[in-house]
């Protein structure tokens, strides 16, 4: 999302900082310079217990391996516009590098453009909302899990049918140092129940799962795909960083940012483990 790229960015650091420190030799990793470019973080999602008026969007830098500190971007303009010419403004609040609007009006099909100005070079991109289906029923399996020995929660919904459909859920608790995303398509299930799970051998009776189901259109789907591909295998692979999304530099195309315009209804809640 705060944030799918922040949260994406951990899981990848800790990787590497894992294998570093499992090695018996000390290695010395070079490191390619990031320049610090803008990563603009614009996940916009309409929570459906929710008006969904208000939203954030989170700028930042990228910063070089070994710099702890994140770069916040500042005074920034920040606009999302729909086609029927309608425009919400996002202001900086006191927390530099968030950037709010309270009156953002979420539209399922609807197009959106994001633009984004900083320093004198406009970003933008452009996106539909995608609708997420209801949530059926929720279930827990105390003999889950692989081998059977965890516990196992599990939601299901109907997928519509005659269309093509992808899914994004991540599951979060307070064992967890990042989120487990789980991502789908419809490919084999168009039409028929689909379902999520999550299970850990940590899963306790009382813990509290905080759960966050959204529709993604394809494009999306194709982005995260890479994304999580690029932080579950080899750490020395290549790392989000790399990977561009849907955001265009109109005014300096080779000074690219990083991240994704993205909207999605989503159903967000908390399961506790009984």
């Amino acid at each position: 999302m705060h944030s799918i790229i922040n949260k994406i960015k951990y899981a990848f650091l800790l990787a590497v900082a894992l294998c570093l420190v499992s090695c018996e030799e000390v290695v010395e990793v070079d490191l390619d310079s990031s320049n610090h470019q803008l990563v603009i973080d614009a996940e916009i999602l309409w929570d459906t217990d929710t008006s969904g008026n208000t939203q954030h969007i989170y700028l930042s830098r990228l910063t070089d391996y070994y710099e702890e500190e994140t770069i916040k971007v500042s005074n920034a303009t920040v606009s999302i516009t729909n086609t029927s010419g309608d425009q919400f403004i996002f202001l900086e609040t006191a927390e530099y590098g968030t950037y709010e609007s309270t009156d953002f009006i979420p539209e399922l099909g609807e197009t959106y453009t994001l633009e984004v100005i900083v320093e004198g070079e406009i970003y933008t991109a452009e996106e539909t909302m995608v609708a997420v289906p209801d949530i059926t029923r929720i279930e827990q399996d105390d003999e889950g899990g692989f081998l059977g020995d965890e516990i196992e929660v599990s939601f299901y919904f109907d997928d519509p049918a005659e269309e093509t459909n992808f899914y994004l859920t991540d599951f979060e608790t307070s064992f967890l140092i990042y989120p487990e995303y789980d991502l789908s398509d419809d490919d084999f299930f168009n039409g028929n129940e689909m379902d999520a799970d999550f299970s850990d051998e940590d899963l306790a009776v009382g813990d509290a799962i905080q759960i966050n189901f959204r529709g993604i259109s394809e494009e999306f789907y194709n982005y995260m795909s890479l994304i999580l591909e690029s932080t579950s295998g080899n750490p020395f692979s290549t790392p989000p960083a790399n990977i561009r999304g849907n955001i265009i530099n109109q005014t300096n195309p080779e000074n690219y940012a990083f991240g994704y315009f993205s909207l999605s209804q989503a159903h967000q809640f908390i399961y506790i483990v009984e």
